[in-house]
């Protein structure tokens, strides 16, 4: 398992790399632009030798960019669903360029107009957003709490959106421990985490899954509270994270660490993921 950080970018992208550098990351996730605005920051062709060159000497691999804030896939909104696709398309034709892995996005809220609509319109956008950018970059959806009316809290409904989008192979998975937990899956103990990677290969394929974002819950498992909290000091607990850490199924994945840091108060939870690998 290769362990990194949710790193901020100021300026060039190449400021990613010097700030995955500077925590210790082995792999780093950025976002295309501000997270709270619509437009991916265009890469000219100095910066995406620099942001190889960079990479290239850091060893830092792989890159994953996170989609906005903004992005609702499942949104009954024409206005906000034409945005929504665009955004992640330019995401994914911005990752071809800087040689990232995958763009990574939450799959969307419905707004009450059901479920099955979400789905369906979600389907519909990854076909869209593939076929926009039809580049290398894979397309990662992320697991949900699962607050109010948003989808993507079980793996049953991510597997409806992989059989409806046909299941193209640049369509994978990312699992967020708080989310999945928020969710009700119990991963607090090795016998959850067993049975929800069960779950999850049985809906969606444990091929599929290239990322994992490693955060505690500040919430109860079922809580539907997306709140991260720092490793080992939330409700999943350490030893959750010790199992996940060496478990088979997992080996090899890029674990993403999405919590402050730097701060003078702040864990080191690199560090101690790393401390619990055998």
């Amino acid at each position: 398992m290769r362990f990194g950080c949710h790193v901020s970018v100021s300026g060039s992208p190449v400021s990613a790399i010097v700030a995955g550098v500077d925590a210790g990351c082995e792999t780093i996730q950025m976002f295309p632009g501000s997270p709270q605005q619509w437009g991916t920051v265009e890469v000219s062709d100095e910066q995406a030798l620099e942001f190889a060159q960079a990479r290239e000497a850091s060893r830092i691999d792989p890159v994953v960019i996170h989609s906005i804030y903004l992005v609702n896939l499942a949104s009954p909104s024409d206005s906000i669903f034409k945005r929504s696709t665009a955004s992640i398309s330019s995401s994914l034709a911005k990752a071809d360029r800087l040689g990232a892995s995958a763009v990574i996005t939450h799959i969307g809220n419905h707004k009450g107009e059901g479920v099955e609509f979400g789905l369906e319109r979600i389907a519909s956008a990854v076909t869209a957003c593939l076929e926009n950018s039809p580049g290398e970059a894979m397309l990662l959806l992320e697991t949900t709490a699962g607050a109010g009316t948003s989808i993507g809290n079980s793996f049953e409904q991510f597997g409806r959106v992989f059989d409806m989008a046909g299941r193209p192979e640049r369509l994978g998975f990312c699992l967020d421990t708080c989310h999945v937990f928020a969710a009700g899956y119990d991963i607090s103990t090795a016998d959850g985490v067993d049975r929800t990677l069960e779950e999850l290969d049985r809906f969606i394929g444990l091929d599929r899954l290239k990322v994992l974002h490693m955060n505690d819950s500040v919430g109860e498992c079922g809580s539907h509270l997306d709140r991260h909290e720092h490793i080992g000091m939330g409700k999943i607990g350490l030893e959750a994270f010790r199992y996940m850490v060496n478990h088979n199924s997992l080996a090899g994945l890029p674990a993403i660490i999405e919590l402050p840091r730097g701060g003078t108060d702040d864990p080191d939870d690199l560090g101690l993921l790393r401390s619990l690998v055998a």
